[in-house]
């Protein structure tokens, strides 16, 4: 008896396959597995916002910032890359001004509060809440005015 090489090729592709849908199916019945785990719904962008609540303006000068948590048990930190952009009242110059001259303090406030917390905490925690936290301390920040919302448009961990 011969046996093809391409025979046995072909036999262990099948068979690589039957068991990459078995483990698969396995995995998502006994609920192992949770697809979508760990992303997150994107912000929309700040002239999608600006065009959509009219009477408002979005301040991106921020830029990106790279920070890191609090060490873990094991003494990791991770790293995160955040971009946030604040929606505050068009009208408002004011308060413009004092976004622009406060610019820096922002960006270490903002980079600060990420240092307070573990990689896990911050997932914990949730996008909604870091968002909210962050709000509440932008504002607490400025004096002429106040900032509605806050959006990222990047919020990345890296372990």
């Amino acid at each position: 008896m011969r046996v093809s090489i391409n025979g046995v090729l072909g036999f262990t592709a099948v068979a690589l396959f039957i068991a990459i849908v078995a483990v698969s199916a396995v995995a998502l019945c006994t609920r192992n597995a949770v697809p979508g785990e760990g992303l997150r719904k994107i912000d929309p962008v700040p002239e999608h916002v600006t065009a959509q609540n009219a009477g408002t303006a979005a301040f991106t000068r921020i830029g990106q910032l790279r920070t890191s948590t609090k060490p873990d048990s094991a003494e990791r930190r991770t790293v995160i890359i955040v971009t946030p952009w604040l929606e505050y009242a068009a009208s408002d110059a004011a308060l413009y001004e004092e976004l622009d001259t406060k610019q820096r303090s922002l960006r270490s406030a903002i980079s600060a509060y990420f240092t307070r917390f573990t990689d896990a905490d911050l997932k914990r925690r949730g996008e909604t809440l870091v968002k909210a936290d962050l709000l509440a301390l932008v504002n607490s920040m400025l004096v002429l005015g106040k900032v509605q919302a806050i959006y990222f448009n990047e919020y990345q961990f890296f372990d």
